[in-house]
């Protein structure tokens, strides 16, 4: 979601991720312990899966840049719709969230 603005340098994808500053209103949570390790992960895996697409700066400092793939941004347009759908029935997601608690008490 970080990204979902345009590229960012992997410093400031880091630091906007630990703020929660991605201005969708998806999560406020703000994820201060996140650390390089689990992100590097990530965007290994999402680059490996053609949805982030990553760029290097030839000279130094060696800056590196990190932007959603088109299919990423189809996804997350779809997702998006979702969301919102999601956001304007909370009533209908927490009565079926109760019925399936109630159904089965051990979840």
């Amino acid at each position: 979601m970080a990204l979902h603005a345009g590229p960012l340098q992997y410093t400031i994808l880091l630091n906007s991720i630990r703020a929660g500053e991605a201005d969708t209103g998806w999560s406020r949570k703000k994820h201060r312990l996140l650390q390089d390790s689990p992100l590097n992960r990530t965007l290994r895996r999402l680059e490996q899966g053609e949805l982030v697409t990553h760029s290097r700066e030839p000279s130094f400092p060696y800056r590196a840049t990190y932007e959603l793939s088109l299919a990423a941004r189809e996804l997350l347009a779809g997702a998006a719709e979702l969301a919102l759908w999601a956001e304007t029935h909370p009533g209908l997601l927490d009565r079926a969230r109760e019925r399936r608690h109630a159904a089965d008490p051990n979840r």
